[in-house]
């Protein structure tokens, strides 16, 4: 049996393998629908939605309330037990929602108790389950989302909109700026986001009130990771990476964004699309049949791989395997939107700055000579050529850089 022959029996297994790995998890995914969307009755008492859970499930909402001393209860004592504890424990469970959060409880109990088709995410779905006032279920034919009863007529969603309504929109407020924050700087330590959060705020920052809250914020929106480094873009996939960058640049402030830029970089999904963002979204519509929509997802792409270091050739084979660049001529110009691009971008590693606003600002702190001929890095006093990497840590030739 020849090589040629091995490696197409090897490349075989490993197919039937991935194969059998796929149909397992499509399986097992299966399972877990039908287990959330089983059948429910409303109205619904707490007893019995309880019930409907696991043992497991259970224990995992009497781990997120810290109840001591319950490990060992079967599942009917462990029901009793939370059926007695979770009506009591509303106002602590509140008080770490945002706007949205209380928004979705306060249309429940509108409703009667439940809502028909909730719009949420799986992730979501799943953070509400495991919170104890939330129970999903099929009713009638269409997936709900519901209450039971003991939460739904509790005294503390009668009258208390106006006492908690500053509350949620300050966790609101915290949420979003911290996700702003972590857009653009990538990984922060807890000092940091706390010494920056508050020049955004009015009142001095609460700072066990607010872990609590992005504790929340971080499974529901999945927008942020939190660790023994800080906080952390939910991109970001080397936070040690970000860290060393930043302290490489010690001397440099991070990037002065105002308010409303933050909170608009806080919201879920959001993408910075600049003049360079969009020049390269038209290049590739313009010259590929390809949707606005497919085009800016590659671009969105070639941004974040810009964030976490990757460098112009590396940005540019990623390109190839999305389109097709036959000629020499569209190379280049695909070189050139690219290196448009890496220098225009706010990166995690430039503590959001673009290359070009470091650029003028080490120039002008540093006292950089002016003439293009002598242009010297300032921490090597080294003269820069100009097909040496910019100092500027873009990845990209000083000549098509900040040397242009």
């Amino acid at each position: 049996m020849n090589n040629s022959n091995i490696d197409k029996a090897t490349y075989e297994k490993i197919q039937d393998g991935l194969h059998g790995l796929k149909e397992m998890t499509r399986k097992l995914e299966q399972k877990q629908e039908l287990k959330i969307w089983s059948d429910i009755s409303v109205p619904i008492t707490i007893k019995d939605a309880l019930t409907r859970l696991s043992k497991d499930e259970l224990s995992a909402i009497r781990k997120r309330f810290e109840i001591k001393n319950a490990s060992q209860l079967k599942k009917g004592e462990l029901v009793e037990l939370l059926s007695m504890k979770i009506p009591s424990l509303l106002e602590t469970i509140c008080l770490n929602m945002d706007e949205d959060g209380y928004g979705l409880v306060k249309e429940i109990i509108r409703n009667g108790g439940y809502i028909v088709e909730p719009k949420l995410t799986a992730h979501q779905l799943e953070y509400l389950r495991n919170s104890g006032m939330f129970f999903t279920g099929m009713y009638e034919g269409k997936k709900i989302l519901a209450m039971p009863e003991e939460i739904v007529k509790n005294q503390f969603f009668q009258g208390n909109d106006k006492q908690f309504e500053s509350i949620f929109r300050r966790n609101t407020e915290w949420i979003k700026l911290t996700q702003g924050l972590l857009y653009y700087y990538g990984t922060l330590s807890i000092d940091e986001l706390v010494d920056l959060l508050n020049k955004y705020i009015d009142e001095p920052l609460s700072v066990s009130n607010y872990l609590l809250v992005m504790e929340h914020a971080s499974s529901y929106y999945k927008q942020i990771r939190m660790d023994f480094i800080g906080f952390s873009n939910i991109r970001v996939f080397d936070q040690e990476k970000v860290k060393r960058e930043h302290q490489m640049r010690k001397d440099s402030e991070f990037f002065p964004f105002s308010r409303e830029q933050l909170l608009e970089a806080g919201e879920p999904e959001y993408v910075e699309r600049n003049d360079s963002y969009l020049q390269f979204v038209n290049f590739i519509t313009n010259n590929y049949e390809i949707s606005r929509k497919e085009a800016d997802v590659i671009v969105e792409e070639c941004v974040y791989a810009t964030n976490i270091g990757e460098s112009p050739s590396h940005i540019l084979q990623f390109l190839q395997s999305r389109i097709e660049l036959q000629s020499t001529d569209m190379l280049k110009a695909c070189m050139e939107e690219i290196t448009n691009l890496m220098i225009n971008s706010r990166k995690w590693f430039l503590k959001g700055f673009t290359t070009k606003e470091l650029s003028a600002v080490e120039q002008k702190s540093f006292g950089l000579l002016t003439d293009r001929k002598n242009i010297v890095d300032s921490k090597t006093r080294k003269k820069i050529g100009r097909n040496d990497p910019c100092p500027c840590g873009s990845n990209v030739k000083y000549k098509r850089c900040c040397g242009r």
